[in-house]
């Protein structure tokens, strides 16, 4: 690893100075060693560095940079900074490549012509400075040589480099574009990239759109994205591969989280449902030919059957308690005299979100930070119905059912006031060696925040959702909703 940094280094120098001498500005000997010993600063960062606190040493470097013919103003004896090779092993001393004080600076070049072989042994580590042996080899227990920096420094931390594949322009961490094959998979969502058609086959639980994160809403989602239009602009294309992809698919009922008596005993329970027949869901993303970093989303999740009394599994639907003097049966057939009422059963019909959006990243050289605004419109619907259990024909059993026929009282939730209507969403990725990601949401009057981290190297993380409202609550709703889950991301 030593020799490679130091090769790498020669390489740059070597072609720097190439490049130098082209233009013919290279007139002395001077201006030729420091081409050929100027480090690149974004290198600089990822090598050993320390400073050199101790006096006798600072003073001596100090005094070593006025012989180089440096102005006093141009040196800063307390501030000297040593820039050395990555060790291959650690007995042994460090080559040391570059020293600074304050805007000066002296290159190894420099170094070995004007420096005393013994000061930069001391500075390496390669003899002992402190205590009744300076000057000697330090030894270990077996009789080796060892390398000790014994004198007064600090570290200054080395950064790690950036992992290239991390760094590379994509819209989605969890649903890279970049790779052949992808598989994630949470509690919240699993998605499988299907080879390099650009097709994404996704589960998702929850209605995230609208604020109802993992089992509060109800119902979950299997649906099928594929690209409709290929992006042929060279500048963006790396980054957004098309610019138009569209997904179908269907929801169905998620019958968990009522009576919490799973593992997941410390997650609120769920009171909203979504009804019998399924849904279906389609939507859209269109990136700008003009502009493909703006776009234009739509997403429609449309139930499949109206309502109407259907008996039910009653274990399976969250219910609150009715309030007689409204929720009334207004049947004469003597329905209501047979009912024994269960309770009041939300029901989630149709959302939908029209959105603008547009994605940025801060550095496209470095794509390492990326953010996504969305801004649009959201619409919602929860319907209540009348849970109650009625006599077969036998009038031995009772059956449960669900109805709005014959009932008065009942509400209907949907957009009301502005903020009912608003749709605004802030993503945030760091995709440097240690990804993370987050995000906060406001639709449907609700706070939706999401975080996600590594864990063990780049393909298990921890996810976490929280969701509140922030207008009053309503009866099939909670204050605070949280869930984490693990977070698997496999990539070839």
């Amino acid at each position: 690893m030593k020799r490679f940094f130091v090769a790498l280094i020669l390489m740059m120098l070597a072609f720097g100075s190439v490049a130098k001498a082209q233009t013919g500005r290279i007139t002395n000997e001077k201006q030729i060693l420091d081409s050929l010993t100027t480090i690149d600063p974004e290198i600089v960062k990822y090598f050993p560095r320390w400073k050199v606190c101790e006096h006798d040493l600072q003073i001596q470097i100090y005094q070593t940079f006025l012989f180089m013919g440096y102005q006093k103003s141009e040196i800063n004896q307390q501030d000297i900074e040593i820039l050395a090779a990555p060790l291959e092993r650690v007995d042994i001393p460090y080559d040391i490549l570059l020293i600074t004080s304050g805007s000066a600076t002296m290159n190894a070049v420099q170094i070995e012509y004007y420096m005393g072989d013994k000061i930069v042994r001391f500075l390496s580590g390669d003899l002992v400075y402190a205590g009744v042996n300076r000057g000697e080899f330090q030894y270990d227990q077996m009789g080796r040589q060892t390398a000790k920096r014994d004198y007064c420094y600090s570290e200054i931390p080395t950064e790690v480099p950036l992992a290239a594949s991390q760094a590379e322009f994509i819209m989605n961490f969890l649903e890279p574009t970049n790779a052949k094959q992808v598989i994630t998979a949470s509690l919240f969502e699993q998605s499988l990239k299907i080879g390099q058609t650009g097709f994404w086959l996704r589960s998702t639980i929850g209605t995230d759109q609208i604020g109802y994160q993992f089992w509060s809403s109800g119902e979950g989602k299997i649906v099928l994205q594929r690209p409709l239009y290929v992006n042929n602009d060279a500048l963006t294309r790396e980054s957004i591969p098309y610019l138009i992809n569209a997904y179908m698919g269907g929801a169905y009922r998620v019958t968990s989280g009522l009576g919490n008596n799973t593992i997941f005993s410390w997650v609120g329970e769920r009171t909203l449902n979504t009804g019998p027949g399924g849904k279906i869901v389609a939507g859209f993303d269109f990136h700008m030919p003009f502009n493909p970093a703006f776009g234009i989303g739509l997403n429609v999740e449309l139930p499949l059957s109206r309502i109407e009394t259907r008996s039910v599994d009653r274990d399976t639907y969250g219910t609150y308690p009715h309030n007689e003097e409204t929720v009334v049966f207004v049947d004469g057939d003597g329905r209501a005299e047979k009912a024994e009422i269960l309770g009041i059963a939300p029901l989630l019909r149709g959302t939908g979100q029209v959105t603008a959006f547009y994605h940025w990243w801060l550095d496209r050289n470095n794509p390492e930070n990326y953010f996504r605004f969305d801004l649009g419109l959201n619409y919602n619907e929860v319907r209540e119905t009348l849970l109650y259990n009625y006599p077969d024909m036998t009038g031995l059993n009772q059956i449960a059912y669900i109805s709005t026929l014959g009932v008065e009282g009942l509400k209907t939730y949907k957009p009301k006031e502005f903020g009912d209507w608003v749709y605004a969403k802030a993503e945030y990725r760091n995709q440097a060696t240690f990804p993370f990601g987050l995000s906060l949401q406001y639709s449907n009057q609700i706070m939706l925040g999401r975080v996600w981290i590594p864990l063990f190297g780049s393909w298990f993380y921890l996810e976490g959702k929280y969701a509140t409202p922030v207008r009053g609550l309503r009866p099939y709703e909670q204050k605070n909703f949280f869930m984490i889950s693990p977070l698997l991301r496999l990539t070839i």
